[in-house]
């Protein structure tokens, strides 16, 4: 099966990382290190992950790129 075909699940690990899992067998796929505290569920839609976290007191809504977990953006929020 080619990455193009998996579809994935993201939960919360620690207070900084995202674990991403393989849907179709429910094996962890990979962790993620999103660079602040998280403040809202990981959010998985296709091949794209978002969550939004805290750091240095600013807010962002961060997207990262499925399997590899590239960070793609990072919006800052109120």
């Amino acid at each position: 099966m080619n990455n193009k075909t998996k579809q994935f699940i993201a939960q919360q690990g620690s207070n900084t990382t995202v674990k991403v899992f393989e849907a179709g067998t429910g094996s962890l796929y990979r962790v993620i290190t999103v660079g602040g505290n998280i403040v809202s569920q990981p959010y998985v839609a296709g091949h794209i992950m978002t969550v939004t976290v805290e750091s240095a007191g600013k807010k962002h809504v961060k997207t990262f790129a499925l399997p590899h977990g590239s960070l793609q953006t990072s919006v800052p929020v109120q």
